[in-house]
């Protein structure tokens, strides 16, 4: 029996060798999480004591591999081994990441304040909410530089001529990084600490220009800039945004309202330099290189005409990434892109599980923060779904375009875009449930009348556009492009007003994703009778959710906003006040707009579930499941409850003793500065979680130095 069991093992390593590149990537990619999920930040000198003890180990289980083959125990060991190795080189590429960037962070919101910095890169938002500028080589008046971000963002409502390259001065008030807004969502301080960012701001005064950019020099944010500026005085408002995000990558321009339809649509993928657009322009590039040199006999039979094509596609593809704004995303894209073209010049199939494991390995080792980047996730969980079911189906499509019409080609055309939707968006919903608590229920319906907009009409007059704009000659080409993006939006419009679009959760915990990724790579990377094992993560990940309690309040960042969710509203103490951190609130109660009511302003509200909310102008009471909190800003109002509450919880500086009595929890300006957002769960006794107790003590975190 145990030697049945053994070759049963090793005849599951033996089928997944050709999957080798896809277990490392993997394994590198937990010991990126794992790095990120730790409370404390890991020394180096434990981190190159733990590599090298594990290499060492690594080395005598293969040695002993290579000497007794037969053992099960030291294969076993030999795997686990490796796997820990794997996983290892992940955690130390991630720490060394970190201490690579030495981004200094601002821990308090300033005073106005003088700013210089050089203009890396500007970028016009929709509307009149002015335009952003993100800032290097920065300097703050009165501050020394060792505690000066090198790089921040600030948003200028003052119109300006302030170009890519040049030197500006700016009177602005800057403030901290946000951390996440509620207990378990993104953490965007730690977003933008990768980004070399520090600070946010807006502008207190016009932008003055105090050296412009040297001339003569070729400036691609200038070009950038070029390119948009030109986009808006051809292309009619509306699609001028998702035009210049197609060309430029930039999308700050786009509406809310266009963003809200794509994304209910499942279209948003399209306004993203993703691998599909990537793929896109590489593909025609390829087979038009390929068909000239086919036609010149002198040329076709002498040299690898295939390869040369290649070569071709991959250095356009290197200029069209390199000349969008530059992000993981587009990296990403290029990576996977341009490994697929390398495999052609090699003679390798472009389509293998083995390329979408090379480029997640070289994406993990270069930026290993993208693990728990959302596009990260759902491309790479898209591309190896269709990878994997594009090897599965190969010899049924061989077989039925081998003796088909033309009609009969074009409905197998049909299908198989509806077939490659349909695995994409499946493949995708998962995460789109985690981050976003929505999936859309059309998204294949969408993308089929969209992927032949995108690829006759959208991509291919992105390309003759960047061709003919040298030249003065791209305006007819870029108003063809306009249209196929207004027919664009026109589906997204159409697919978000159909009866239940958008399919809405609760907040999903962190062992649904980790389960759903499991789930897939058995999908993906194992064969026949074997992929059964899918269920077993498959049900866990369902059985997560149940278990998952969801907060009855959330106090934001600053202790300024409450939000108390009832049976079917949600009240907001402020409506207009931290409008971001209240939709997240929402979507992870998987509520809508419509479901918010506000706090009285004077007077009482009766909770469905229990409980009653009553204010006047100063403070407000909130009592529900024996949970008593005095809601304010004001200290002589909030004295007043302190025989009354047993919680008081405010944005203001609170006094040590300013409630005699012990046992009442008090969360004012100090313990929401050191702890952030506050999560209160009543069902079961009351149960507080703070956003602190997560982020622990990391270099994103603001109190870390």
């Amino acid at each position: 029996m145990k030697f049945d069991i053994f070759s049963a093992f090793e005849e599951f390593l033996a089928g997944q060798r050709d999957n080798l590149l896809v277990w490392i990537s993997v394994f590198l990619g937990a010991g990126s999480a794992f790095y990120f999920g730790l409370l404390y930040e890991p020394s180096v000198p434990m981190i190159c004591g733990l590599l090298s003890g594990i290499i060492v180990l690594f080395v005598i289980l293969f040695r002993l591999y290579h000497r007794e083959s037969d053992s099960a125990l030291i294969l076993v060991s030999f795997i686990c081994g490796a796997c820990l190795l794997c996983a290892n080189i992940g955690f130390a590429a991630a720490k060394f990441k970190t201490n690579s960037l030495h981004t200094v962070m601002i821990n308090h919101e300033t005073r106005p304040v003088m700013v210089t910095g050089i203009v890396d890169h500007r970028e016009e938002q929709e509307g009149r909410k002015g335009s952003l500028f993100f800032l290097s080589d920065v300097k703050i008046k009165g501050w020394d530089l060792s505690e000066t971000p090198q790089k921040i963002r600030v948003t200028v409502k003052q119109k300006n001529n302030a170009a890519a390259g040049d030197r500006i001065e700016v009177l602005a008030k800057l403030t901290p990084l946000s951390g996440p807004v509620a207990p378990h969502t993104y953490d965007f301080a730690r977003h933008y600490y990768f980004e070399g960012i520090g600070a946010l701001g807006y502008a207190l005064s016009k932008v003055s220009v105090i050296d412009h950019a040297e001339t003569g020099l070729i400036n691609l944010e200038t070009i950038r800039t070029s390119i948009s500026n030109h986009i808006k005085t051809v292309v009619p408002e509306r699609e001028a945004g998702i035009a210049a995000a197609l060309m430029t990558g930039e999308r700050a321009a786009i509406s809310d309202e266009d963003w809200d339809a794509l994304r209910a649509s499942g279209l948003a993928h399209i306004i993203s330099i993703s691998g599909l657009h990537v793929a896109m322009v590489a593909a025609p590039v390829f087979f038009l290189v390929r068909l000239f040199l086919a036609m010149i006999p002198v040329i076709a039979l002498r040299f690898p005409i295939k390869k040369i094509a290649a070569g071709v596609a991959l250095l356009v593809c290197c200029l069209y990434v390199g000349l969008v704004v530059p992000s993981v995303p587009t990296t990403r894209s290029l990576l996977m892109t341009g490994v697929a073209l390398i495999a052609i010049m090699l003679d390798r199939s472009p389509f293998s599980l083995r390329l979408v494991g090379a480029s997640a390995i070289l994406l993990l080792l270069v930026s290993p923060e993208s693990i728990w980047s959302v596009s990260f996730q759902m491309s790479f969980a898209a591309v190896a779904a269709l990878v994997a079911m594009a090897e599965v189906i190969r010899p049924y499509m061989s077989s039925l375009y081998a003796d088909a019409g033309l009609i009969k080609k074009i409905m197998l055309f049909i299908a198989g875009t509806l077939l490659t939707s349909l695995v994409a968006s499946l493949a995708t919903a998962p995460y789109s449930l985690y981050h976003f608590q929505q999936v859309p229920s059309y998204s294949v319906l969408a993308n089929a009348l969209s992927v032949p907009i995108s690829g006759l009409m959208i991509m291919p007059m992105v390309i003759i556009s960047f061709a003919l704009l040298p030249f003065g000659l791209a305006d007819w080409s870029l108003k063809i492009l306009g249209v196929g993006v207004d027919w664009l939006l026109d589906i997204a419009r159409w697919t978000e007003s159909l009866p239940g679009a958008v399919i809405t959760t609760t907040a999903m915990p962190d062992l649904f994703l980790v389960m759903m990724t499991c789930a897939g790579l058995v999908l993906v990377l194992y064969q026949g009778i074997q992929r059964v094992w899918a269920l077993v993560p498959f049900i866990l990940a369902f059985f997560s959710i149940w278990w998952m309690a969801q907060p009855d309040i959330i106090v934001s960042n600053d202790g300024g906003v409450m939000a108390v969710k009832d049976q079917q509203h949600v009240f907001v103490s402020s409506i207009r006040k931290d409008k971001f951190a209240t939709e997240t609130w929402l979507k992870r109660w998987g509520k809508k707009s419509d479901d918010v009511l506000p706090f009285p302003r004077q007077g009482q509200v009766i909770l469905e579930r229990g409980g009653a909310i009553s204010c006047d102008p100063s403070a407000c009471r909130i009592e529900t499941g024996g949970l008593k909190i005095s809601f304010g800003s004001r200290l002589y109002e909030l004295k007043q409850d302190c025989e009354w509450a047993n919680k008081i919880i405010t944005d203001i500086r609170l006094p040590k003793d300013f409630c005699k009595d012990g046992g009442i929890q008090q969360f004012g300006y100090y313990d929401f500065k050191e702890n952030g957002a506050m999560s209160i769960f009543i069902k079961d006794g009351v149960v507080i979680d703070r956003v602190g107790y997560d982020r622990g003590f990391r270099p994103w975190v603001n109190d870390y130095r």
